[in-house]
């Protein structure tokens, strides 16, 4: 049995209010991650702990049982880690922060070398996961914040936009001995003489796209039937360097966003923006209860340094 305490304050919560929006709005979570929890504790326990009806959230017979116990323990908790806290003997701090699998291995190594220079006495740890993940693992208390592109507000959590981005186009380079590819030869004919890359030039294109589920792919199909686009061909893959990577070896055209340009940088791509521009901003989120410490503050603005700095690759 592994009951934690955010199981036995979610229990709590909704025993004393007998509403599950409500306690989880207290509570700084969503409904659905208040419900989870509460299923988590009710299979430690093996018992139902509520009874749930459209009209009405009760406390079974094991749950009332259950419900001086808990707050007991709950309480014992609470106390100790305050003590503990008071204490004060660690000269260690520990951040805990989340970031996709790309941006983990592009920027973030050059952010904790520079935030070790300004911050000794704090310890990194960084998870990385897709949006989804990390942005559960906030939720859940398991990370102090997450970095990504979080379009949809979510109940709990709280969002700063920290870098604008745009979605650009990526495809391989022709300088590339043998390069043929299609793309390629389709996106120069496509020069606006700025660089920038007019969403017709893909229309009858093979493109490579990210899963349903990932908000660039979201951004990029709305923009694909605004312009009333038809697409060739199309490959999914899960991750954004995989996407760029296939991109190099001329399967078609990758559409990145522009805060991930960094890694066209190890390929043999062009990157160019395409325009009308889709604009929108790359977030970090923490949950909503949580004051902002110090440490988080600085460990963002020096992020926010580092892609500001990025070298940016070639227009083609």
């Amino acid at each position: 049995m592994n009951i934690s305490l955010r199981q036995l304050k979610a229990f709590l919560g909704v025993a004393e209010s007998a509403n599950f929006t409500k306690t989880a709005q207290h509570l700084h979570l969503s409904q659905a991650g208040l419900s989870a929890t509460i299923r988590e504790l009710e299979s430690q326990l093996n018992t139902r702990l509520f009874e749930r009806t459209t009209r009405a959230v009760v406390l079974t017979e094991a749950g009332r049982v259950f419900l001086p116990t808990a707050a007991l323990i709950a309480r014992e908790l609470s106390d100790a880690a305050l003590r503990l806290r008071d204490m004060e003997r660690q000269d260690i701090a520990t951040l805990r922060v989340g970031f996709t699998p790309l941006m983990a291995s592009t920027i973030v190594p050059d952010t904790l070398l520079r935030f070790a220079a300004t911050h000794p006495q704090v310890d990194v740890e960084v998870v990385d996961g897709s949006p989804v993940e990390i942005q559960q693992a906030v939720e859940n208390g398991g990370l102090d914040a997450a970095f990504g592109a979080f379009f949809a507000k979510v109940s709990g959590l709280r969002r700063e936009a920290i870098v604008p981005s745009y979605l650009a186009a990526v495809y391989a380079s022709d300088r590339r001995e043998g390069r043929t590819a299609k793309a390629a030869t389709t996106a120069h004919a496509a020069d606006t003489g700025s660089g920038d890359m007019p969403w017709q030039a893909l229309n009858e294109q093979a493109l490579i796209c990210l899963t349903p589920e990932s908000p660039v792919q979201s951004l990029t199909e709305e923009a694909l039937f605004r312009h009333k686009l038809n697409i060739a061909r199309r490959t999914t893959v899960q991750h954004l360097e995989t996407a760029i990577a296939m991109a190099e070896k001329g399967f078609g055209i990758a559409i990145i966003p522009s805060f991930a340009q960094s890694a066209c940088l190890r390929y043999a791509v062009h990157c160019r923006p395409l325009v009308p521009a889709v604009s929108f901003d790359f977030y970090a989120i923490t949950r909503a209860g949580a004051v902002p410490s110090p440490t988080l503050t600085a460990f963002v603005s020096t992020f926010e340094q580092v892609v500001a700095e990025l070298p940016r690759p070639s227009a083609g």
